[in-house]
């Protein structure tokens, strides 16, 4: 197994847009004048550039010089390329993005180059648990969402939301439960999550219990290409043990559970069969002795039980991440002094 310093974790985010027909990106507008400019001198109009190298409709490359806010990657790369510029040249002079038909008012900000590291193997496996994934039904996320009722691991992703992915706009829903009276926002909840009051909604759902806090980021294009990564992920946490370590933690904070009362354990419930046995598999590589089943007492839910001899490795190297309440619990259990042969 390769170490994590020898791992290329590099991805290309304007690489893999630029493969999407549906992307249109706000280029600097000198940039497009001097493009326009090597097509006069060479072509002497853009119809004859249309006709012999795009071969589109005319109207669609005329609007894209005179009066477009936007332009179609996909296309904007065949002009440069036409010319033989490096590619490089439309990345640097590429402002923001958005994707065909959004109706979204803010320019979407994706970072050319995103490195993949243990906090971001986290964030993301914590999405894959307590977000919408689309995983569980037949409609596709348009946005990007993540709902948890603990504090530490919303501050958790909303950090990782503002690293990985900067300077694009989301809200916070506070989900009341409806006999809920307070309807002012504490100002110890946005002091604590680091945003603005303006950020925060309020709303009440009849069938929430206790109070939930979601994270709403409305850009198609960022829940695609989070979707998109999850076999790049996947394959970059078997080969990498800190990755591996990430991705363990942001599932335990998600699904994870601790038990500490007449025995100790730690154990991961899912129903996604993939998934958990996906997460089984990392484990195997880290070496631990635990079991994976299906619950016979809840109905197509899988189960991975890590029994007491392997807390006080799991303590160490892996625990439940933003989940700090779970990871006070483990401690306790961790130090729980037994009597002579007792691993209960």
């Amino acid at each position: 197994m390769k170490t994590e310093g020898s791992q290329n974790n590099k991805l290309d985010i304007y690489e893999r847009l630029s493969q999407n027909p549906a992307i249109y990106i706000r280029i600097e507008p000198f940039f497009v004048a001097g493009i326009k400019k090597l097509i006069i001198t060479k072509y002497g109009t853009l119809k004859k550039f249309n006709k012999e190298v795009l071969k589109i409709n005319y109207p669609n490359v005329k609007h894209d010089f005179r009066l477009a806010k936007y332009h179609s990657f996909i296309r904007w790369i065949s002009i440069i390329d036409s010319f033989g510029i490096n590619r490089e040249e439309l990345y640097k002079n590429t402002k923001g993005f958005r994707i065909n038909g959004s109706h979204g008012r803010n320019i979407v900000m994706i970072p050319r180059i995103l490195e993949i590291d243990e906090k971001f193997t986290e964030g993301y496996a914590l999405y894959i648990a307590e977000g919408d994934t689309g995983l569980s039904g037949k409609k596709i996320p348009r946005k990007l969402r993540f709902t948890n009722s603990n504090l530490d691991v919303i501050k958790f992703f909303i950090n990782w939301l503002k690293w990985y992915f900067p300077k694009n706009y989301f809200y916070i829903n506070i989900i009341l439960p409806e006999s809920f009276m307070q309807k002012d926002i504490p100002k110890n909840i946005v002091r604590k999550l680091g945003v603005k009051t303006k950020q925060i909604k309020i709303k009440k759902e009849y069938y929430n219990k206790i109070i939930k806090y979601k994270i709403c980021c409305d850009s198609a294009i960022i829940i695609d290409l989070v979707l998109s990564l999850d076999g790049y992920i996947k394959n970059l946490c078997k080969r990498n043990k800190l990755f591996a370590v990430g991705y363990i933690k942001g599932i335990m904070a998600g699904e994870g559970t601790v038990y500490f009362n007449r025995s100790r354990y730690v154990r991961i419930e899912m129903k996604n069969e993939i998934e958990i046995k996906y997460v089984y598999s990392l484990l195997k590589i880290l070496k631990y002795k635990c079991n994976l089943s299906l619950r016979k007492e809840r109905l197509n839910m899988w189960s991975i039980f890590i029994g007491a001899k392997q807390l006080e490795k799991f303590y160490k190297e892996i625990g439940f991440g933003s989940q700090l309440n779970r990871q006070n619990i483990l401690k306790l259990a961790v130090n729980k002094k037994l009597r002579v042969n007792q691993y209960i």
